[in-house]
């Protein structure tokens, strides 16, 4: 097993702990901080946030953890820099819908390039327990229970276009986008769960194109360059599909920040070059 087959297959063992952190944290709301991005930051989130530190931070492999919930990247050792979003759509706790967790392995310091990504993985909370994984290659969805691997099935690109989302209000983009969205309302099936993790979920198994496009309360757009945008687009390239900021491939953009944000867009090489061609 390489190291950062290790990193992926220990996500799977932290699963039952945040099975239970969901039961129970979620219920007392939201704490009076905000993490380093400006979100307010509910219980499940710093009580999942420290299940993922401690369990990643305690591997050979790893030499440096960071997280959406931390200011600033820990050192632990010497090897691959993991990068964590915790809890993607924790603001779906309160309505009692999917929520995830995201994953970056780098084989750099952070903040790092999208290039230096050499493994990346979601996990999904929903009905089952699932992890999708981009490991040597392969992207790879596994079913777990209680901790374990119980099912395996490889992930590929749909050959055809169902489904399109996109994030934040109409009111809010620029004309350009406003007037893309248009045209794929009326050919796409529209789906937005409020949480990444889900609706990448669904961009795997239907086709089509999720966008998290720059508006005006969020110039940059939504999504977090280091725990989030990459590591998606990593898993999605290497299923076969493609990431762009509307501009540019998402694994180019030069990193500055360990919490910067950055316009993103996963979907087909068809709809990325529509949204290349017309953002």
């Amino acid at each position: 097993m390489t190291g950062r087959s290790s990193i992926v297959d220990a996500l799977v063992t932290v699963t039952p702990a945040v099975r239970e952190e969901l039961r129970t944290a979620s219920k007392t709301g939201t704490t009076a901080t905000e993490n380093p991005s400006g979100d307010a930051q509910s219980a499940a989130d710093l009580a999942i946030d420290r299940r993922f530190r401690d369990r990643i931070a305690s591997l050979d492999a790893v030499g440096a953890v960071a997280s959406e919930e931390r200011e600033t990247i820990e050192t632990v050792g010497d090897g691959y820099s993991v990068a964590v979003d915790p809890l993607d759509g924790s603001s779906n706790l309160r309505s009692n819908n999917v929520v995830g967790t995201v994953v970056g392995v780098y084989d750099a310091p952070l903040p790092a390039s999208g290039r230096d990504l050499v493994a990346s993985a979601f996990l999904l909370y929903g009905p089952l327990t699932t992890m999708t994984a981009a490991v040597d290659g392969e992207v790879t969805r596994y079913t777990i229970d209680d901790g374990e691997i119980v099912d395996a099935v490889p992930v590929t690109f749909p050959d055809e276009d169902h489904i399109c989302g996109f994030a934040g209000a109409t009111n809010e983009w620029p004309d350009p986008i406003k007037a893309f969205w248009e045209g794929l309302n009326a050919e796409y099936k529209l789906r937005y769960t409020g949480a990444m993790v889900g609706d990448v979920d669904h961009l795997l198994v239907d086709g089509g194109l999720l966008g998290y496009p720059e508006r005006s309360s969020s110039p940059n757009g939504d999504l977090r360059l280091q725990y989030e945008a990459n590591p998606i687009a990593h898993l999605v390239e290497t299923a076969g599909g493609r990431a762009s900021t509307g501009r540019g491939s998402l694994l180019d953009v030069p990193p500055d920040d360990l919490h910067q944000h950055v316009p993103a867009y996963f979907g087909s090489t068809a709809l990325i070059d529509r949204v290349e061609d017309r953002v």
